[in-house]
């Protein structure tokens, strides 16, 4: 409705501009009358000189003022047009759900377990995040495995969710380096926003790529990494996620850290997420500034043509 309202704006400035432009042409062809004075004939009245309009006497940046306002009128619509041209074939926003499927997943203080939890929180997430969004999934456990490549087609990542493979060891690092990979797979050299989001419930077990330099290489790609602590935490080197270096990991790239220590939780959080990246990772565009714009001049060039003085006023 708004968009309608601003086009009708333009167009409505744009036909008071042409009919401005009319009429000061046929002024300047109308012939002019001329009165002659007969020598044997009596003698006519002395005419008056005419008086300069307001119009006239003012600069001469007053005559062409409706023209240079439609003019750049139609400029800012040229451009927003190309804005909207834009938005619709870029690609919005990749994210990467990096998930722990390593064997402390099946602990069931979180219910139904830590991995069943994971796994329904994700299809929720897969809910609330715009379908044009390019999703995938890579679990971590003793190795790190691309499931699926970031697709629009979100059965294939729900089911590639259903029976992530097991394995005896957390490498958090290796898990995120693989997202990233998968994510720069998506780019073919021409970087667009992305994000991962990384959940785990324990320690890294020792990555070939560690967990800082994962973190180092999202952060040079410019891809924020928002991690989720699931369970229980631990700062030592006891059992437990490690909390403080989740939280490093989404500090250095520029994200945020959860917590989540029940099924409710963790559905929030994504859920949070997801509303949250589909603003973010939005390519913004100025089209609709450029429509403002247009339509403001528009109507700045519709009243100096109603309420400037014209050659007719003389």
């Amino acid at each position: 409705m708004l968009k309608a309202l601003l086009v009708f704006v333009v167009v409505a400035g744009a036909v008071l501009g042409i009919g401005y432009l009319y009429l000061q042409a046929k002024e300047q062809r109308a012939p002019k009358r001329v009165t002659r004075s007969s020598r044997t004939g009596p003698r006519s009245a002395p005419t008056r000189k005419p008086t300069k309009s307001r119009f006239d006497s003012g600069p001469r940046l007053l005559r062409v003022l409706p023209v240079a306002l439609l003019a750049a009128a139609v400029v800012c619509l040229i451009v927003a047009l190309a804005q909207f041209r834009i938005s619709r074939t870029a690609v919005v926003g990749t994210v990467v759900l990096t998930i722990d499927a390593s064997q402390s997943m099946n602990q069931k203080d979180v219910s139904p377990s830590r991995l069943g939890a994971a796994q329904q929180a994700a299809r929720t997430f897969l809910e609330q995040i715009p379908p044009t969004f390019p999703v995938g999934l890579v679990t971590f456990a003793d190795e790190a495995r691309q499931l699926e490549a970031p697709t629009q087609d979100r059965a294939a990542v729900a089911a590639a969710l259903d029976d992530p493979p097991r394995g005896a060891g957390t490498v958090i690092g290796d898990g995120l380096n693989t997202s990233l990979d998968a994510i720069e797979a998506v780019w073919h050299g021409n970087p667009q926003p992305a994000a991962v989001i990384l959940l785990s419930d324990g320690r890294d077990t020792g990555s070939t790529v560690s967990p800082q330099d994962a973190a180092s290489r999202a952060a040079s790609l410019g891809v924020p990494v928002y991690t989720v602590v699931l369970g229980k935490t631990s700062t030592g080197g006891g059992p437990g996620a490690n909390a403080a270096l989740l939280e490093d990991i989404a500090q250095r790239t520029g994200a945020q850290s959860f917590t989540a220590e029940t099924a409710g939780e963790l559905d929030q959080v994504y859920g949070a997420l997801g509303t949250q990246l589909s603003t973010q990772l939005k390519v913004s565009n100025s089209a609709a500034l450029f429509v403002a714009i247009a339509a403001f001049l528009a109507v700045a060039a519709g009243l100096s043509v109603l309420f400037l003085p014209s050659r007719s006023d003389l």
